[in-house]
């Protein structure tokens, strides 16, 4: 489970400190107290720190000692002693691996970096968007074509073949009956897009599959298939450079553009249900930023040059 916004924050607020010498000891030792205070403050500060790795690091002796303080007086036991040791020190790996992106990730036939859209013609004549920090193998054989989303978005249009063109996500298998759609992978679910012909949908749970028809969008995943809603442009539009908004929530909103942005972007819960209007060119998100700050009631605050937060004007 991701860590909460307060966690997050504060996760962030210590790192700044720790990152702005000198630090004295006893804001040490109270960072010390509040990472071992709670497994939810461990988990945000993997997090921050993983993202952080990309931009700027804490001496990893400074870690080590610091953590063995922490430890040592936390009455924790050895197995959370050890898993404590592997968040501290592990975020070097996360950071090798792409904030957490799986190794298989990088490894894939086709991929993008934060902020790249690419478009690619398969061999068959197919077209293939990929969105930001988007992962995709693929694999035509002789009897089938089959494209395997690790992460991220795609958008596809088909082209005729006798040999039916099927995408795996984690949560399920999809079939492309003549059609253009568009798929993007979440943590608990995926979102799938029909813009023409259409798509069968056979859930990895087992749970009975169906066919979604161009015009309509759901989402799948171990609890089955959504109720159908109408697709939103959104889906599609994102492979022009442009993202959407149409009376869209604003914590909606900036979770996909932080797939735009290096390092961390968040929205603050109290403004997340704000709701949003407009077309946004992303090959330019600082400037998205700058247009939300001057129309809605929120500020954008900078803890870290890699961590932005949206939160209200006020508190």
């Amino acid at each position: 489970m991701a860590p909460e916004h307060a966690h997050l924050q504060q996760a962030a607020e210590w790192f700044a400190v720790l990152a702005d010498p000198p630090v004295s000891d006893q804001q040490r030792q109270a960072w010390q107290q509040w990472l071992a205070a709670r497994p939810e403050h461990a988990a945000a500060w993997q997090r921050v720190e993983a993202i952080s790795s990309q931009f700027a690091r804490l001496p990893a002796a400074t870690h080590r000692r610091a953590a063995a303080q922490a430890l040592r007086h936390s009455g924790r036991s050895r197995r959370q002693v050890l898993g404590l040791f592997a968040v501290l020190g592990g975020a070097g790996l996360l950071a090798a691996a792409g904030q957490g992106r799986p190794l298989r990730a990088w490894l894939a036939s086709e991929r993008t970096g934060t902020g790249q859209i690419r478009d690619v013609r398969l061999a068959d004549g197919s077209h293939l968007w990929l969105g930001s920090r988007t992962a995709v193998d693929i694999d035509y054989s002789a009897s089938t074509r089959l494209l395997r989303l690790l992460q991220g978005e795609v958008l596809i249009d088909t082209a005729a073949d006798p040999r039916p063109l099927l995408l795996d996500t984690r949560h399920g298998r999809l079939q492309a009956l003549g059609t253009r759609f568009s798929v993007r992978e979440g943590d608990g679910s995926s979102q799938l897009s029909v813009f023409a012909g259409a798509v069968r949908i056979e859930p990895s749970s087992g749970r009975a599959g169906q066919v979604l028809q161009a015009g309509h969008q759901v989402r799948f995943g171990t609890d089955g298939i959504s109720a159908s809603a109408p697709a939103d442009p959104a889906r599609q539009a994102w492979s022009r450079g442009v993202l959407l908004a149409n009376d869209r929530p604003l914590g909606d909103f900036i979770a996909e553009l932080a797939d735009y942005l290096p390092g961390y972007l968040g929205c603050d819960p109290r403004v997340a249900d704000l709701r949003l209007v407009g077309a946004y060119p992303l090959g330019d998100p600082e400037r998205i930023l700058q247009a939300l700050a001057g129309s809605l009631p929120i500020r954008i605050n900078r803890r870290l040059p890699w961590w932005v937060t949206v939160e209200p004007l006020a508190g």
